[in-house]
């Protein structure tokens, strides 16, 4: 867990979800909000890819992008992370925040969490500081922003191990356009207010202004 001396997020928001649903594209347009509103926010990433790549002298940013180079790695590098993980859960979470450097008493959003022992490893580093948000698109969708099928790969832990979980804050179905991800952000930045039906409708209620605390446009002005 953290240390008391350790810098701490106001909110810390954990996103999961399948290859291809979206995960970095929501997290660049939530911190983008975020900064368009002057609030300290910063992603964290799980640096496995980092990690491989020093270890293995291997490019460390083709491995990072959605390239064939990280594909044909991709599955001894869940290999090795399993390893790792199976000898201490937590820490490539430890890792993720010493190297990421977050602001202190801002937003932390930890871009692509995997297995419940992540997940487990935040909820008591930071406690009453976490949302959990299930990110969620059709193979579709998927398939048409370049995913297939990959044996060794989509049916391993790495991207198996969240899917009976239940205990999420927030779930989003991320199959639509650019219009859908302009409401997607504009709920979770609280740049938007819904009436009273429509937030009882949203399931993405827990992420408005309340979660980020970020002031409205109309206090902006």
């Amino acid at each position: 867990s953290a240390s008391n001396c350790s810098p701490k997020p106001r909110q810390l928001l954990l996103i999961s979800g399948k290859r291809k649903s979206g995960k970095d594209h929501v997290t660049s347009r939530i911190l983008a909000a975020a900064a368009e509103r002057n609030f300290p926010a910063a992603c964290v990433r799980q640096p496995l890819k980092a990690e491989y790549a020093r270890l293995h002298k291997l490019d460390a940013d083709r491995l990072a992008d959605s390239t064939e180079y990280k594909e044909a790695f991709r599955a001894d590098m869940i290999a090795w992370g399993e390893r790792l993980r199976a000898a201490d859960p937590g820490c490539f979470c430890r890792l993720a925040v010493q190297m990421a450097q977050p602001p202190a008493d801002g937003l932390w959003v930890v871009s692509d969490v995997r297995r419940p022992t992540d997940i487990q490893y935040f909820l008591s580093a930071y406690p009453g500081r976490v949302h959990l948000l299930r990110l969620r698109a059709s193979d579709e969708t998927r398939t048409r922003r370049g995913w297939a099928f990959v044996p060794g790969v989509d049916d391993a832990e790495s991207e198996c191990a969240l899917d009976s979980w239940e205990r999420w804050d927030s779930e989003l179905d991320n199959s639509g356009g650019e219009c859908d991800s302009m409401s997607m952000v504009s709920v979770l930045s609280g740049a938007s207010v819904q009436s009273t039906r429509a937030r009882r409708r949203s399931r993405l209620t827990g992420l408005g202004r309340n979660f980020l605390q970020l002031p409205s446009d109309s206090q902006n002005s």
